[in-house]
């Protein structure tokens, strides 16, 4: 029984990652960054992120794998001046596919509804319908890339991001490096079998729909970048990872008219965008995040 659980669970591999070893099936973290001014004035303003994630991937067979799941974040910040905080929320949900094309390429289909919003007044126009679809290579067990796409409708429009992967870990299996273009990438090297450091960058965008006076009279366009360096400790039995991270984040916040969008964004490049935009909240500050993520070690599963 045993022999079997460990070969359907080694099915999730080829699936969920290009080459590395492990499943990270939950993760959850809080940040906040240090006090900043808004763009032309003298009112500060800080801001809190949350982020939890749940993966759960269900083996159907050795050729196709049910990935489920949900990811929930949430920003609390002032989006203006002398204004009390505004609380932004998004929900995803994901469900799909893996496919395992061949012994090196393996694929990942997802279909990747989302709610986002202030969650004041929610109603169906607050639900927004996306996809991805990446497919990877895995040339040996150090190293493996792959390509793909990530399309999702907005408040201001349709968005389409070209995605990339990458990863390597060397054969001492001390440093790695891990990409998933352009969302995030991780650098880490292990100093010792339970400590690492590293650094990593994520990649945020999205949108929300926020209430005024009891009406959705405007949207936020997000788009943010955080840099940080982290030191990371695992700890029962390698299987909960701890970071505490130390970093420099670039937010920046576009408000404009709920019923002004623009024809389509692939990446930054804007097309047919003639909008009006009523306020943009810069706030590019040093942050603080903890974070514990609980990974699932497949090379345990080889002893």
């Amino acid at each position: 029984m045993k022999k079997k659980l460990i070969q359907l669970v080694f099915l999730i591999l080829p699936f969920l990652c290009s080459a590395q070893e492990y499943i990270d099936l939950f993760s959850i973290n809080y940040g906040k960054s240090q006090n900043t001014t808004f763009e032309n004035s003298v009112v500060t303003t800080n801001i809190a992120t949350f982020q939890t994630n749940i993966i759960l991937p269900i083996v159907l067979n050795e050729k196709y794998i049910a990935i489920t799941g949900v990811n929930f974040s949430s920003y609390n910040l002032q989006l203006f001046p002398n204004s009390a905080n505004n609380h932004l929320y998004s929900t995803n949900l994901r469900a799909g596919l893996g496919i395992k094309h061949s012994e090196h390429w393996s694929g990942i289909y997802l279909f990747l509804p989302k709610v986002a919003s202030d969650y004041i007044n929610l109603s169906s126009k607050d639900i927004y319908v996306g996809g991805l679809a990446v497919l990877k290579y895995k040339r040996n067990e150090n190293f493996g890339y792959g390509m793909g796409l990530y399309g999702s409708s907005e408040a201001y429009g349709i968005s389409l991001v070209p995605i990339i992967t990458f990863y390597y870990h060397s054969p001492n299996k001390r440093f790695e490096m891990n990409f998933f273009l352009p969302n995030d990438a991780d650098i880490n090297y292990s100093l010792t079998d339970k400590t690492k450091l590293g650094v990593d960058f994520l990649g945020h965008g999205n949108s929300y729909k926020v209430t005024t006076d009891n009406v959705r009279s405007n949207y936020v366009e997000n788009n943010s970048i955080d840099l940080s360096s982290y030191v990371q400790r695992s700890v029962l039995d390698k299987k909960l990872l701890l970071r505490l991270k130390l970093g420099y984040s670039l937010n920046e916040f576009r408000i404009y008219p709920v019923d002004q969008k623009l024809d389509l964004q692939i990446l930054a490049l804007k097309f047919g965008d003639n909008r009006t935009r009523l306020f943009e909240d810069k706030s590019n500050t040093f942050l603080l995040k903890m974070e514990a993520i609980y990974r699932f070690d497949l090379t345990t599963l080889k002893k």
